[in-house]
């Protein structure tokens, strides 16, 4: 998903007003002026840039700069290291009133997130006109940054996985999740095993996880979106991410398979077990 693809999908949640996405991000923060600027980005550059805005309030993560300048506020005590990424931005979130934080914070129901996401079904409809089955299941293999971090199995694996999980559920349907732009496209004829390809739309993503039963995928962005539809889920994932970005978030079922690094020794096991957990799964759903 390109940044222009996640700003116009940003635009639609109603809480948001407003989002700067441009190569001038500091320009047009300093001509906003906001009252409060909250940010979860820990650089030198960064901080040094925000000092030159002058602004009213920084609210930020610790750090050697943060620490020793007025101009920030770092909440304290903070652990940051031992924290989920939820837990760090809402550390920030409480420092702009503590005690009206921790009065409401109580209230919100965040089961209540997937109702706020922007819904575009144009593509998702068309796609499962005629389709009829007890389940549908969605499995993406698909994931820049996995690949780039060298956590992700071999593509003929996934769609090995998911012929044989189709062939032994033919009353499910199951989906494989792309994307336009990807340079990876297939063709696959099985009868209820398809392809969903989605532009840059994110609202067709909502659109099409909304209407699945079960996920299951490399880690991406589709299983935080499935997090808060509370969709549930089977994601491999390394330890890292698992320990900083893992669902369950909202209130939904999230299961995992995760590994450390060096985990490529034993690709086959790792795999086979994943493929198990896979199966399991779903023949729990029937």
């Amino acid at each position: 998903m390109n940044g222009e693809g996640i700003t116009k999908f940003l635009k639609k949640l109603s809480f948001i007003d407003e989002v700067l996405h441009s190569s001038n991000f500091f320009q047009d923060l300093s001509l906003l002026n906001p009252d409060i600027f909250i940010s979860i980005q820990r650089s030198s550059s960064f901080f040094k840039e925000l000092k030159k805005l002058k602004l009213k309030k920084c609210i930020v993560n610790p750090h050697f700069i943060s620490l020793i300048s007025s101009y920030f506020t770092t909440p304290f005590p903070y652990f940051r290291s031992k924290k989920h990424m939820s837990k760090i931005a809402l550390k920030l979130v409480r420092a702009i009133n503590t005690k009206h934080y921790d009065k409401n914070i109580l209230k919100i129901d965040f089961s209540k997130v997937k109702d706020f996401l922007p819904n575009d079904d144009s593509l998702s409809k068309n796609f499962l006109k005629n389709l009829k089955y007890e389940k549908i299941i969605a499995i993406n293999p698909f994931s820049n940054n996995s690949e780039y971090r060298g956590v992700n199995f071999f593509i003929k694996d996934w769609l090995n996985l998911a012929r044989n999980l189709a062939k032994n559920h033919r009353n499910f349907l199951f989906i494989l999740l792309n994307f336009d732009i990807n340079p990876i496209q297939i063709n696959i004829k099985e009868s209820n095993l398809k392809i969903f390809v989605n532009n840059d739309n994110i609202a067709s993503l909502v659109s099409i996880s909304k209407k699945i039963d079960f996920f299951i995928s490399v880690d991406t962005g589709n299983v935080h979106l499935c997090d808060i539809l509370q969709i549930p889920s089977l994601v491999f994932i390394s330890k890292l991410a698992a320990f900083r970005f893992s669902g369950g978030s909202y209130k939904g079922k999230y299961d995992s398979l995760v590994v450390d690094k060096g985990w490529q020794k034993n690709y086959r096991k790792v795999f086979n077990t994943f493929s198990q957990k896979a199966f399991l799964q779903i023949k729990n759903l029937n």
